[in-house]
């Protein structure tokens, strides 16, 4: 993976600090990571550069290991990438309400300043967060609260129906037949005839499985 000046000076200035709250340095997968009892947290940055200004954008979410081991088997995600897969994953704009939001440098100046306001989030409200997030319960809250509307902590709403099932099994959640029938019958409108199958196979696996 070749880097270029800038990414590397930028994960550099940052490093300290995540070190400090136990976030390392995944330089292969652009992210500091923190390992939990059940996966992992993580802050995930893609920069770009056009012409003289670089763009950053801030991700971050949880791993809960279990969720992605069995939805993984179901999902048609490329092998190279289930280990690394977020359960929940959400950009630092969209977490503010602020829509389309990204980081522009184009001095000094700037960077530092908008390294400031990434570590000021983080303090106050980002790993709050993802302690709250790295529980099975709040996973489920924030997947399955409103199945009948996009969940903003996941990108993709096809793969969230296959996690939220197993996070409703998982909690023993009271509404996991509507959730079912719910998510069934987005990905009869949205989902392909592969993806439709793969989920009644995993709906299949749940009914028999016992979380005790």
């Amino acid at each position: 993976m070749i880097l270029s000046k800038f990414e590397v000076k930028f994960y550099q200035q940052l490093e300290e600090f995540f070190q400090e709250h136990d976030f390392n340095l995944h330089i292969d997968n652009k992210q500091f990571r923190k390992a939990t009892q059940n996966g992992f947290q993580n802050v995930i940055f893609s920069i770009s550069e056009t012409q003289k200004e670089f763009w950053i954008e801030v991700n971050f979410g949880v791993r809960y290991e279990f969720i992605e081991q069995l939805a993984q088997q179901f999902l048609n995600n490329a092998r190279g990438n289930r280990s690394s897969a977020n359960t929940l994953v959400i950009s630092f704009g969209k977490f503010q309400n602020l829509k389309y939001f990204r980081f522009k440098v184009t001095d000094e100046q700037e960077l530092y300043k908008i390294l400031e306001e990434i570590k000021s989030f983080f303090k106050l409200r980002g790993f709050r967060f993802l302690e709250e997030a790295a529980c099975l319960e709040k996973i489920n809250d924030l997947i399955n609260d409103m199945p009948t509307k996009p969940c903003r902590y996941l990108y993709n709403q096809i793969h969230r129906c296959f996690k939220g099932v197993i996070a409703a099994k998982l909690t023993d959640n009271h509404s996991f037949t509507t959730i079912t029938n719910i998510y069934r019958h987005f990905l009869l409108k949205n989902g392909s005839d592969e993806e439709l199958l793969n989920y009644e196979r995993l709906v299949s696996f749940l009914h028999f499985y016992s979380p005790n």
